[in-house]
């Protein structure tokens, strides 16, 4: 069972901008949804040309994996993970990470548009400009994800 949230939005003119979030019951989500409007969104640590960084899971458009090599794709920049898609899938499905292929994990809210191909497969366009091609064996999970919403990532 799906639960959808209600969202209102209110401009103000003056004073201080505020966010009151009521629940019945603190969730995952919920509490994802606190620590994001705190400044407090989960990073992960990446590594590039011997650097370490680290970045906002929220950055993240998409992840690959490459001859047991772990890549990380941001709008801008590709970092390697000391992570495998099946750690990380595990880890972060519940922030809007979807496995689109055996090698491939995307990040479900930086998805732009979307394509039907044939063959039961689709075409995501990403925030990044990149398309994925979505396998006909993932096609219809995440057409159940986004008609149901994150809750199926569960």
């Amino acid at each position: 069972m799906v639960i959808k949230m209600k969202i209102t939005l209110e401009q103000i003119n003056g004073g201080s901008e505020e966010v009151i979030i009521r629940y019945k019951q603190m969730t995952e989500r919920i509490e994802g949804l606190v620590r994001y409007l705190e400044g407090q969104e989960e990073k992960i640590s990446v590594y590039k040309e011997r650097q370490q960084y680290l970045i906002s899971i929220s950055d993240i458009i998409y992840l690959e994996s490459v001859e047991g090599v772990t890549f990380l794709y941001t709008e801008n920049e590709v970092y390697k993970i000391n992570m495998t898609l099946m750690s990380f899938e595990s880890l972060y499905a519940k922030e809007g990470f979807f496995r689109c292929s055996k090698a491939m994990i995307i990040n479900i809210y930086r998805i732009r548009k979307l394509k039907s191909m044939p063959g039961s497969r689709i075409d995501a366009a990403m925030d990044n400009e990149e398309h994925i091609i979505i396998s006909r064996r993932y096609a219809k999970a995440l057409r159940d994800v986004l008609r149901g919403g994150i809750r199926c990532l569960d």
